[in-house]
């Protein structure tokens, strides 16, 4: 679901964000049905190749995610569940002001087994659940608010960039540190705390704040006049 989400977002920001008077977005569009094309060809040889697991999956699919399916998960999983989890937090004595950070994590066991110390908290799975056990309501408050000053200043530079080649690659950290700080989160705190999603946020978000010079560099190049000819005084 968050591959189709996520698809559909970046084609309609690629073609919003292009160049329209430079005829630049029939060629996001030429690029979009060729990403289509793609998708329906890998389709088409996975039910020559793997009839069985593609049809199995479809079912599965099918019974999970329609929302008129007697099975569906849809509603359950994407809005009950998590919301469940979130307001489980709550139930423990300390949401106030939050047992630790890290006292929700699962080494936690293992270091209390070592030391003979108190068992650490079970926690939540919903990443804002587990932000209200470890740091309190003020620990959430903040990564809302860090999260909502991160994503203002990241759009300011997403349309700044509007109509210019650097345009996709802004927009798509823009909306990978969107999905990492809220419904990755949301869901469980696990995606921001891998090592490797954390340190490809900070180090895009660089990027991403850096764009503008970059461009203005960029353009200033193309725009400069070419250089005199270096002339030799010797004899």
């Amino acid at each position: 679901m968050w591959a189709i989400i996520n698809a559909l977002a970046t084609s309609l920001a690629f073609i919003w964000g292009a160049p329209w008077r430079e005829y630049e977005t029939l060629r996001v569009f030429r690029a979009i049905q060729r990403a289509a094309l793609g998708i329906g060809l890998g389709i088409v040889l996975l039910f020559f190749a793997y009839p069985d697991a593609l049809f199995s999956r479809l079912t599965l699919y099918q019974e999970a995610l329609t929302p008129n399916s007697g099975t569906s998960e849809l509603t359950h999983r994407g809005w009950d569940y998590p919301i469940q989890n979130f307001l489980g937090a709550f139930g423990y004595d300390r949401w106030l002001y939050g047992y630790g950070i890290g006292t929700t994590a699962l080494g936690g066991q293992y270091v209390a087994r070592f030391f003979n110390a108190k068992p650490p908290v079970t926690g939540v799975e919903s990443g804002f659940g587990t932000l209200v056990v470890e740091m309190g309501i003020g620990g959430l408050v903040l990564w809302i608010t860090m999260g909502l000053a991160i994503l203002f200043s990241a759009w300011k530079v997403v349309k700044k960039l509007k109509g210019s080649p650097w345009f996709p690659l802004a927009f798509v950290i823009f909306w990978y540190a969107f999905f990492l700080l809220f419904p990755a989160t949301f869901g469980g705190i696990q995606p921001y705390e891998d090592f490797l999603l954390n340190a490809y946020f900070w180090l895009l978000l660089g990027v991403l704040f850096r764009l503008p010079t970059i461009a203005l560099s960029a353009q200033f190049a193309a725009n400069a006049p070419p250089s005199k000819p270096w002339r030799s005084w010797i004899r």
